[in-house]
């Protein structure tokens, strides 16, 4: 009898075939543009032949045929000589489809199947057409590398003016964020190109490097307590004082090590963008060249994971309604085809993601708006706010740069617009590269102690005198006004007046500039980042906390709140019941949304335990008779949120047991189906808010 394969194999499996389809998609965008060679053919045979080698070994029938029947395929390309463009769309669609496949999903694939038979006889009988790529040779090279280049780090076009789509339809969805539940580390040797095989890398699950970072945070703060208990006591040895030195500069060399391990590269999620674009760019009729630069550029997993779902927003957004149609280009005097960009960039200890297009831009009106009302990201992402004349499927249904603003200051980044009539537009998001450590400069109000990323100050000056700048106080910097304010008066804090010579931090964030007094500055120093704790957990308007080596715990204050001049906002957590409150199981794959769930609740006072899909959950519910509530999403590996709650709903001892479902499937068909399942409440990820996920858990549960 044949053993079910190991759970951690799977996961194993999943995240190299995601890497390998990534691939293929690239080459085969490349096979569109009628730019392939021999070696673009050899990439693709040589990637599905190892999905299906591997699929069958493990056991996954269906993954093993579909990679087969594409292999096929490219056998007969090879045979032939020749390589229609026109194959790249069934192709394409094939890939797809084995991805579904390999990440979980049970739909028929018998017509990708019959498409791809009937595709393997075409290269054969049309290999004089005019328009095809010669193969100079057929021959599998035994380190041929992909024609692609490094994945994610550009796409290639489309396919020559005119050969989109004739009429619109139904584009994809860009693609989310796969959950790293295990991710590799190591040092890569040579290009990002390279053969798997010369890459030194180690399998860690996620768990780990995040537990990592735990210790190495309460070492750090346990060393710094020591430093400041014997710095307190005169006499110290020089012996001992050169020990603490040494000691300092190992703890920093592991620190760094520890949140090096923890990031990855732009380029895991950006890999499968180029497909998406294309296929949107097709849907409404439009010719874009899409590129990645600055791939390389490393973020905090817990970043990445979150990040791409407001990546994809502002590439919906860019195709959708920056880029003109062909004819429309053509009559503003620019090429037919547009041009979508996505750029990284190190600022120190943030970095900024940039998604530029050149397309129309915004109008005028919106521009003179923009002025009265202070930028354009005050006015595009106003909630509800677009400037389509159509909501569309492919817009997001009015989800727009409001919620991609809020992701990011969620993160203690800025978020920007830049736009001209015409000219195209530029969305700046200025993300922290860790959420773990972050180097700060720290200052003093009123005994209290704050801090702000020091990347976000430009400088530091003495106040002596200000002026009025339109009835409020402004400071002359280098020859031009800034508003000036008490870092009090912002933060809503009781604080004596400031003395005659203050000092001010100078604070760039959102497009904005301010000037921040406060009595004292304390300096320079690289804190680990801690929660807010349950007394400030609702108040918007800081990033986190920083234990200091004397025990004081310093507030680290959200820069873009300091420079839009807006006091810290509180809202109230549900008042608790007279018992002690329920317990509840969030059942999720995606990391990301898990987290962002399991902060939200228990911030909220309820105690929370996970489950990455249906079947984990069945079995924490088996052990954990306590849990009053679940709240899952739908598609999930293993057992999916429909079949979960069907399972809750036919269990006697259970069948009571309160289920919401929070998915990204949000359409009203999709709706009546999680509630004939028998969930009590159904919600779109794509509208959630995080009032409403509490008040309908309080209403279930009855606190």
């Amino acid at each position: 009898m044949v053993s079910e394969p190991d759970a951690d194999l799977i996961e194993i499996f999943r995240d190299e075939a995601a890497g390998r389809l990534d691939e293929m998609d690239a080459a085969l965008l490349v096979v569109e543009s009628g730019d392939a060679g021999v070696e673009t053919v050899d990439s693709l045979f040589r990637n599905a032949h190892t999905i299906k080698g591997t699929a069958g070994m493990l056991g996954l029938p269906a993954v093993s045929a579909l990679a087969h029947a594409i292999e096929d395929v490219l056998a007969s390309v090879r045979d032939a000589g020749f390589f229609r463009p026109e194959l790249a769309a069934p192709l394409l669609r094939a890939s797809g489809a084995l991805r579904a496949q390999v990440n979980g999903g049970n739909e028929p694939a018998g017509q990708i199947l019959a498409e791809l038979a009937a595709s393997r006889e075409a290269p054969s009988r049309e290999a004089s057409c005019v328009g095809g790529t010669s193969l100079p040779g057929t021959s599998l090279p035994a380190t041929g590398l992909p024609a692609t280049g490094p994945p994610g780090t550009s796409a290639p076009r489309p396919g020559p003016p005119g050969t989109s789509a004739s009429a619109p339809q139904p584009g994809p969805r860009l693609p989310g964020p796969r959950d790293q539940g295990a991710y590799e580390a190591g040092e890569q040797v040579g290009p990002a190109s390279q053969p798997r095989a010369a890459r030194q890398t180690l399998r860690v699950p996620a768990k780990k490097i995040d537990h990592l970072i735990d210790v190495v945070s309460e070492v750090m703060q346990y060393r710094r307590r020591l430093a400041h208990s014997l710095g307190a006591q005169s006499g110290l040895s020089q012996d001992i004082a050169d020990e603490f030195d040494v000691g300092e500069r190992m703890l920093e060399e592991l620190t760094n090590t520890a949140v090096e391990l923890r990031t990855l590269p732009l380029a895991s999620i950006t890999r499968p963008l180029p497909r998406a674009v294309r296929e949107i760019a097709r849907g409404t009729g439009k010719d874009v060249d899409f590129l990645v630069t600055g791939a390389e550029t490393e973020l905090d997993r817990v970043i990445l994971e979150s990040l791409s779902e407001p990546l994809a927003q502002l590439l919906r957004n860019a195709v959708i309604h920056g880029i003109e149609s062909p004819a429309e280009r053509e009559l503003a005097h620019k090429p037919p085809r547009g041009r979508v960009e996505v750029r990284a960039v190190p600022r120190g200890s943030l970095v900024e993601i940039v998604v530029a297009d050149d397309g129309r831009g915004v109008s005028p009106e919106v521009i003179e708006e923009a002025r009265r009302e202070g930028s354009l990201a005050d006015v595009l992402a106003r909630p509800g706010y677009s400037t389509a004349a159509e909501v569309t499927d492919l817009a997001g249904r009015g989800v727009g740069l409001d919620a991609v603003k809020a992701y990011v200051r969620s993160l203690g980044g800025s978020f920007e617009i830049r736009s001209k009539p015409g000219r195209g537009m530029e969305v700046i998001l200025l993300l922290p590269l860790s959420l773990a450590v972050m180097e700060v400069l720290l200052f003093e109000r009123a005994g209290a102690v704050y801090g702000v990323p020091l990347a976000v100050v430009d400088k530091v000056v003495m106040v002596t005198q200000t002026l009025r700048l339109e009835g409020r106080p402004a400071l002359e910097v280098q020859g031009r006004p800034l508003p000036v304010a008490d870092i009090a008066a912002l933060l809503g804090a009781a604080a004596p007046p400031l003395g005659n010579r203050s000092p001010a931090l100078v604070i760039s964030a959102g497009g904005r500039q301010i000037a921040v007094t406060c009595d004292v500055l304390l300096g320079q120093k690289e804190v680990m980042v801690k929660p807010l704790g349950p007394l400030l957990a609702y108040v918007e308007g800081y990033l986190g906390t920083a234990v200091l080596g004397d025990g004081r715990i310093a507030l680290l204050v959200d820069p873009a709140s300091l420079t839009q001049g807006r006091r810290p906002k509180v809202t109230a957590p549900p008042a608790p019941g007279p018992a002690g409150p329920p317990k509840i199981l969030i059942v999720e794959d995606s990391f990301s949304v898990r987290e962002l769930q399991r902060s939200i609740l228990e911030a909220a006072g309820y105690p929370v335990v996970t489950a990455r899909n249906g079947r984990d959950a069945l079995d924490a519910l088996g052990a954990d008779p306590e849990i009053a509530l679940v709240i899952t999403d739908v598609d999930m590996p293993e057992l999916d949120g429909l079949d979960l709650t069907r399972a809750i709903r036919a269990d006697t001892a259970r069948s009571a047991l309160p289920v919401v479902i929070v998915t990204s499937r949000g359409s009203d068909e999709d709706r009546r189906k999680g509630l004939a399942a028998g969930a009590d409440a159904y919600m779109a990820k794509r509208s959630f808010d995080q009032q409403s996920l509490l008040g309908t858990v309080e209403r279930l549960v009855g606190r």
